[in-house]
């Protein structure tokens, strides 16, 4: 997982109060996302079948015309059921998993290293660095959208002073572009054609809220990319 190095400087009661609540409210959405996509376990499961989660972003229009009751037909309860059903569609897989959540597995153009690279690259220049044993793939995706969160928290006041805010802004649009919106629509249609219709739904609605949210007058993003 990507996470800060070192903490940010402290704000003051001023600098907090000035910034926006949806700017609160896009770390929210970035953090529910990023639990969805983790690793399997008791938060994600409750999330998915245990809240109004879906329903929230049913509302939003980012499920399209997806049915979150559908959506949750035949998913397991049982822990050990869940963790399996994550794992044999996101982690293991011969020669792939059935959805794999990694940027370059989609990349038809340019070269993989470079794509790693610039994942790093975007991850120090904020002071952050992936955990220990994750170091191999940075460009999966519950690293970008830990990234995206620690951004979204540095843009909300709540880690950064307004200098670092506005930075935060800037990258975090050129990453979501780049390094999210490139890819995120082709594993959408993967996962609906070779995987529950949960997987399908919800990554058609984090490219949904991503498109809207942050880049508004372009969610058409990643012609490089193909099927």
């Amino acid at each position: 997982m990507v996470h800060p190095v070192v903490p940010g400087p402290a704000v003051t009661e001023e600098e907090r109060g000035s910034r926006d609540e949806p700017e609160r409210d896009r770390m929210v959405i970035a953090r529910s996302f990023l639990l969805a996509f983790g690793r399997p376990g008791k938060e994600q499961r409750d999330l998915i079948l245990g809240s109004d989660w879906l329903e929230d972003l049913a509302s939003r229009g980012w499920l399209g015309k997806d049915d979150p009751r559908k959506l949750r037909k035949g998913l397991p309860r049982d822990p050990g059921e869940w963790e399996s059903f994550v794992l044999s569609t996101f982690d293991v897989g011969f020669p792939a998993p059935q959805v794999p959540l990694i940027e370059t597995h989609y990349l038809k153009e340019g070269s993989p290293p470079e794509v790693l690279h610039e994942n790093i690259l975007y991850y120090k220049a904020f002071g952050c660095k992936l955990t220990e044993g994750d170091s191999d793939n940075p460009d999966h995706l519950r690293h970008q959208l830990g990234f995206l969160v620690i951004l979204c928290w540095l843009e909300s006041g709540a880690g950064a002073p307004p200098a670092t805010a506005r930075s935060a802004r800037a990258a975090r649009k050129e990453f979501v572009e780049r390094h999210l919106l490139s890819w995120l629509p082709n594993a959408a249609r993967q996962a609906e054609r070779k995987a529950h219709p949960l997987w399908g739904g919800l990554l058609q609605a984090l490219r949904a809220w991503l498109a809207e949210e942050f880049l508004p007058e372009d969610a058409e993003a990643g012609r490089c990319f193909e099927t």
